[in-house]
């Protein structure tokens, strides 16, 4: 069942998600939100216990939208493709998008969220449900390319729908080196993609 949101409350989101493109989180005031969304402090303080759970909830929201885009990716892959050899091909190049340096901002925000969850329960919380569902989400698409014959059922759906995750995620440690210390980027593609041939492939 889709998950419905109040549109005052979504739209309050969605204008804090807009604000951190452009500004550092600690220069973020409420009224700067309730200018730009034109949405009074009542009704930002009835959806929300505080201006910090609004921030949280904008966090969330940029912290699954990139796993989210990898999902119809790759599910894409799984619906378009006609063999496993150019299924295998699709996530190559679902590859070179989501590991690309362009999308180092994503990685770094999605580590970031993840450590100040560590003291904060009710982000941990919500980053918790979050997370469930995109595992979930990409866990469904191994699946149905597992039944296709696709991809190999040596392995459990759910733990290759993760590992897709987390050597995405965990690129950020080249992301945070000194820019001469960068690993070439197509020799990091090649890498992931013999682990990702040699797990998926039948």
């Amino acid at each position: 069942m889709a998950r419905t949101i109040h549109p005052t409350k979504e739209k309050l989101i969605a204008t804090m998600v807009s604000l951190m493109d452009e500004n550092a989180l600690s220069n973020i005031q409420v009224d700067d939100v309730l200018r730009e969304s034109n949405i009074s402090k009542g009704s930002l303080y009835h959806h929300f216990e505080n201006f910090d759970e609004l921030v949280e909830a904008a966090l969330i929201q940029r912290f699954a939208y990139g796993v989210d885009i990898s999902i119809e990716l790759v599910s894409g892959a799984v619906n378009g493709a006609l063999t496993a050899e150019e299924f295998v091909a699709k996530i190559i190049e679902v590859t070179t998008i989501t590991q690309g340096r362009e999308r180092s901002k994503f990685r770094l925000e999605r580590a970031r969220v993840i450590g100040l969850s560590v003291n904060s329960p009710r982000l941990l919380q919500h980053l918790e449900a979050e997370q469930d569902r995109l595992t979930a989400a990409m866990a469904d698409v191994v699946r149905e390319a597992q039944e296709k014959g696709w991809v190999s059922k040596t392995y459990d759906a759910q733990t290759i729908a993760v590992f897709m995750q987390a050597y995405t995620l965990g690129r950020v440690i080249d992301d945070v080196a000194s820019s001469n210390q960068h690993v070439d980027s197509e020799d990091w593609n090649n890498v992931v993609n013999a682990a990702v041939k040699s797990l998926l492939t039948v």
